[in-house]
């Protein structure tokens, strides 16, 4: 199961989060610094090391794609390369709403991102991967 899917810039800055688990034992505070901490670790690995990491029980996922990073946290049971197929379907996915996604986009239309987001994954499920499928609401919806 996911628990958590963050999506950042080189330098750290969170620029989408959605949370799938709900830690009643971490105040807003302490997520926030596992939150950097994750980042931090990810950001500081180099290319020639692989996408995958454990942290405090999760299996860490990410991947980089131009400015961003997209990484995602999903318990010890969940697939790291299905988990990077995900990340790819999701990028693929913004890549075509937004022709061409770049942090911009998603920090100016971050509703629209987290449309998209909740379409692919619901309560750390994987429910959908095909782009059209996923795209059809949104557009409907920017059309009227």
């Amino acid at each position: 199961m996911i628990k958590f899917l963050i999506v950042v810039n080189k330098q750290g800055q969170t620029r989408l989060a959605r949370y799938y688990e709900e830690r009643r034992d971490l105040t807003v505070e302490e997520r926030s610094a596992q939150e950097a901490d994750i980042v931090r670790r990810c950001l500081m690995r180099g290319e020639q090391q692989c996408s995958f990491l454990e942290y405090k029980g999760y299996n860490i996922a990410y991947r980089r794609y131009a400015s961003l990073f997209f990484i995602v946290g999903a318990d010890e049971d969940e697939n790291e390369l299905a988990i990077l197929e995900l990340i790819h379907a999701l990028v693929e996915t913004l890549d075509r709403f937004f022709e061409n996604v770049c942090e911009l986009d998603i920090m100016s239309q971050l509703d629209k991102a987290h449309f998209i987001v909740d379409e692919m994954i619901l309560n750390g499920c994987v429910v959908e991967t095909n782009k059209n499928i996923i795209l059809e609401p949104i557009n409907v919806l920017d059309k009227s």
